[in-house]
């Protein structure tokens, strides 16, 4: 009998991911879904280099890639350029990406209170233009979906698309609104692009 393969999707919240309690039950609803959720914090304001931070994401999408699950990531804020970084690194694994408000481009444009307090994030930000460069757009970056707010004060429209990716508008204005709601509310809409991108 054909058992079928289960569906882990890694979940990497931005900034204040030390208080990540609410994300954490937001996400446990991902289960509706069909898939199993986990969360993989980053602690942005500990330490310099992005390096380790994203060892630990690697290693946890090796580790469950051998045991036989379809692995997908989604990404919010910060997490949206880690989550880019990590699928260029191990595209050959993933299924899908999705980034929710994510910081994709224009890393020159970060402040100087995030480039004191998370260093790693402007790590972060600066890689991911080189990791798209990885991406190609006939495979690869279609298997990514970027969802923003209509306005986003923090991390603009500009700032969130993915060229060759499958950008989306949601219905909402603010930063961490939009990603509270589409955590909830868009994650059967991702859910579904999650399952459907071509491996």
């Amino acid at each position: 009998m054909h058992t079928k393969k289960p569906h882990s999707v890694l979940y990497v919240p931005g900034l204040g991911d030390r208080s990540y309690k609410g994300q954490q039950l937001l996400i446990s609803t991902w289960r509706l879904w069909g898939v199993r959720p986990h969360m993989i914090r980053m602690i942005w304001d500990e330490g310099d280099a992005f390096a380790p931070k994203l060892q630990k994401l690697l290693d946890k999408i090796d580790e469950l890639h051998s045991q036989g699950h379809t692995v997908s990531l989604v990404g919010a804020s910060a997490g949206g350029g880690a989550v880019i970084n990590a699928y260029a690194m191990r595209k050959e694994k993933i299924n899908g990406v999705v980034c929710i408000s994510g910081k994709i481009n224009r890393p020159e444009g970060i402040g100087q209170n995030y480039r004191r307090h998370s260093p790693a994030f402007v790590d972060s930000a600066y890689q991911v233009q080189a990791s798209l460069d990885k991406l190609d757009f006939e495979h690869d970056r279609p298997r990514i979906q970027s969802r923003y707010a209509i306005i986003d004060p923090v991390v603009p429209t500009s700032d969130s698309e993915v060229v060759g990716g499958n950008n989306k508008t949601v219905p909402t204005v603010g930063h961490s609104i939009t990603i509270a709601t589409q955590l909830l509310f868009g994650a059967p809409f991702f859910i579904r692009f999650l399952k459907k991108s071509a491996k």
